[in-house]
């Protein structure tokens, strides 16, 4: 299974994230949704997450709302 490295920022704060998917990409709206999920999972309280089949800029406007921005994805070596 492919590992891929999320890099984003966070209100402005470097992160990053490592996901294990079984697709050989991950664009950028999907790497967005993994981490909206991921930051809903940390949450006290619920984040409005946009539906899976939502169009990529619905879902990195989203991301963007909740402080999620230069949301990059590192490929895994092949």
């Amino acid at each position: 299974m492919p590992h891929f490295r999320v890099h984003y920022r966070k209100d402005g704060e470097p992160r990053q994230l490592d996901l294990d998917r079984p697709q050989a990409t991950l664009a950028p709206h999907e790497a967005a949704l993994a981490v909206l999920e991921h930051l809903r999972a940390d949450a006290e309280n619920s984040l409005a997450l946009p539906p899976a089949d939502a169009p990529a800029a619905a879902i990195l406007r989203q991301a963007e709302v909740h402080g999620l921005t230069d949301i990059s994805v590192e490929e895994p070596a092949s």
